[in-house]
């Protein structure tokens, strides 16, 4: 009699098992079927309001952005170097470039919000290499108060490109294929809260940064230097 429950049991686990993994194979089947690439489809575009002289100084922008990081991963490696050795001014840019990459992984994912790369992806993609090709003015400098010098001119350069940009899509209309003007307050009202603010406190900074560093120098030399080096380790 206990064979028999044996044997009962052991069959009715086969048959569950093999519906288990028949269904399992059904459903993963009709899953991918659901998963398939399928070409684009047409869609309305009317929610696509931000005119061609405001998308493409955003675009711009994003290569404004990926030199600004550029420049401060080379001014890191510069003040990496053994025979230059000041470690806090290197994380001080290294951290600046991860900023400026991020700001512009910013102004990509609004362009994408607004529909401006939803059919022209690639224009993404045409967007770094072109940063690259540009390069970086330098690669060293003299002293870290040179750096910090170049350093607030790079930003004041990309807060009045963002300025321009607030101009222009206040204005709206510069652009052959712009038909209307338009008055983009969502887009202008997201540039100043996300990143005028930023950047004036970030001049602000550097200003002070230069201008503390260099009254060490005249009172301490190079070890006024050496010190504010360790204030941002």
């Amino acid at each position: 009699m206990n064979l028999i429950k044996f044997v009962f049991v052991l069959v009715s686990s086969v048959l569950v098992s093999s519906t288990f993994v028949e269904g399992g194979y059904y459903y993963k089947t009709e899953l991918l079927s659901t998963c398939k690439v399928e070409l684009p489809v047409s869609v309305p575009t009317d929610w696509i309001t931000m005119v061609h002289s405001c998308s493409n100084l955003m675009m711009q922008q994003v290569q404004k952005e990926i030199n600004a990081s550029l420049t401060y991963l080379a001014m890191g490696a510069h003040f990496s170097r053994d025979c230059v050795n000041r470690p806090g001014f290197a994380k001080y840019f290294f951290d600046s470039a991860s900023e400026e990459r991020q700001h512009a992984i910013k102004f990509i994912s609004y362009l994408t919000m607004r529909g401006n790369l939803t059919d022209y992806h690639k224009h993404v993609l045409a967007l770094i290499p072109g940063s690259i090709m540009t390069g970086v003015p330098q690669m060293t400098w003299d002293s870290s108060a040179h750096a910090i010098q170049d350093a607030l001119k790079l930003e004041t350069l990309v807060t009045e490109s963002i300025r321009q940009i607030v101009i222009e899509c206040e204005q709206g209309k510069n652009h052959p294929m712009d038909t209307e003007t338009v008055n983009d307050y969502h887009l202008s009202d997201w540039l100043t809260g996300e990143f005028l603010d930023e950047q004036y406190k970030g001049q602000r900074k550097l200003a002070g940064m230069l201008s503390t560093l260099r009254k060490m120098e005249n009172s301490h030399g190079k070890l006024g230097e050496f010190l504010m080096d360790k204030t941002f380790l």
